[in-house]
């Protein structure tokens, strides 16, 4: 590789890394259903290297655990983050998330995205009619039993799909569990952050190295993750459940497609 190509495949990166890191602070997802389609499909057109899934999903826990950190002390500043609620959220998914682990060594691949799909489409139903559905209730915040219960449940599928679960944290905090936009953002980044770096370390430890791809992705994601907790407060709360509807449904469809 010329001089000249290796400092393309870095600025490649760099804007991958910065992309997903833009959405994380944004909306308070993961980053990595942007990011590990990008260095799966769209680096190796652009004459980077080919990555395996392994190194992808390697190199998105990363992006997923420091665009979580950078964006989650980003929006503290602006929105008055329940620091013990997080801590309580945290520990239900963490729990969750074990039991999930165990329970996905006994399903099948396709059962996995059959389960993927289903929680897509409840992330999609709480977006859509999550809000309405808490003002009925007339309660202001779930009770903190409900909250572990809910919380637990999303680290459950979390375990078994093998991902972080920030597609569910926005929906539920805001639908269910009757947050504002800006704290369920702040909130989902916090609550991803355990289990990527916990997924990071696992992998890291099994690969025996981290991959040098993922150094500007790193570089990257704290940029984009920054800017765009920054750009939150700039939009409307309308507009960033479209956005979140937009990431959502796109992947529903991706799923439906592999599946059938």
């Amino acid at each position: 590789m010329s001089h000249f190509s290796g400092n393309i495949e870095i600025l490649i990166l760099l804007l991958g890394g910065t992309i997903s890191g833009m959405i994380s602070g944004l909306l308070g997802i993961g980053g990595a259903i942007v990011l590990i389609p990008f260095l799966l499909f769209i680096l190796p057109i652009a004459q980077g290297p080919h990555l395996t899934p392994f190194v992808a999903t390697q190199i998105s826990l990363f992006q997923v655990a420091l665009s979580g950190i950078v964006g989650f002390l980003s929006h503290r500043i602006n929105a008055d983050l329940p620091t013990k609620k997080i801590l309580l959220w945290g520990g239900s998914s963490l729990i969750g998330g074990g039991l999930g682990g165990v329970i996905s060594h006994g399903l099948r691949g396709k059962t996995i995205l059959m389960i993927y799909a289903f929680e897509v489409a409840i992330a999609v139903g709480l977006l859509l009619f999550g809000e309405k559905i808490h003002s009925l209730k007339g309660e202001k915040h779930a009770k903190p039993v409900k909250e572990m219960v809910i919380m637990s449940s999303i680290g459950l599928v979390s375990g078994i799909l093998g991902i972080g679960g920030g597609f569910l944290y926005y929906p539920v905090i805001t639908g269910i569990l009757g947050y504002a936009s800006s704290v369920a953002v702040g909130c989902g980044l916090a609550l991803m952050v355990p289990m990527a770096i916990a997924g990071s370390i696992t992998k890291t430890i099994t690969a025996g190295s981290i991959p040098i791809e993922g150094i500007p992705v790193i570089f990257g994601a704290i940029l984009g993750a920054f800017l765009g907790a920054k750009l939150h407060y700039r939009l409307t709360k309308q507009a960033v459940k479209l956005g979140q509807l937009i990431l959502l449904i796109a992947t529903l469809i991706r799923i439906l497609w592999a599946l059938y």
